[in-house]
């Protein structure tokens, strides 16, 4: 077997080991020049409490690392089970602008835009980016954390689907 089809059969198993993962999904988010930018991740990691860390998992070269290094804050949201059309609208490439029912907010003084509704958010101020194969690692410091919901149970990722 050839280096490239041994490499090709490694990345496929893995896929398909880490889609029986189940994991919550989340929307990053930043404000830049008067709009809101976002995209739906599950990669998402709480670093460390003492000082308050997180970091998110983004495809390398994508817009989200630069314009979190740039706006200096990001949002991320804790979607809940009833927004699987949010997940699926910012997990789209192919996504121009959000519908009105699908649009972000910026509550009072913090610096970055979250969405309505979800059960949790962090807002953090941008650290650092650590190279991780084909995707970056967002690093940042949570400045605002509030649960939202108790009673509305996450959105769920497994095998591929929202639960």
């Amino acid at each position: 077997m050839s280096a490239q089809i041994h490499e090709q059969h490694r990345a496929d198993s893995l896929r398909r080991a880490a889609r029986r993962f189940a994991t919550g999904v989340t929307v990053v988010a930043v404000r830049h020049d008067g709009g809101d930018h976002a995209l739906t991740a599950n990669s998402f990691i709480t670093l460390s409490l003492h000082p308050a860390m997180i970091g998110v998992s983004v495809t390398s070269g994508g817009r989200m690392r630069q314009l979190a290094e740039k706006t200096r804050y990001f949002g991320i949201s804790v979607l809940n089970a009833e927004q699987g059309d949010y997940a699926r609208h910012y997990a789209s490439r192919s996504r121009i602008g959000a519908p009105e029912h699908l649009g972000l907010h910026t509550p009072d003084a913090l610096p970055a835009p979250i969405v309505p509704g979800c059960v949790a958010y962090f807002v953090c101020r941008f650290e650092h980016t650590h190279p991780v194969g084909d995707h970056d690692l967002i690093v940042g410091s949570v400045v605002e954390s509030e649960v939202l919901s108790e009673e509305h149970p996450p959105l769920i990722f497994l095998d591929g689907k929202f639960s």
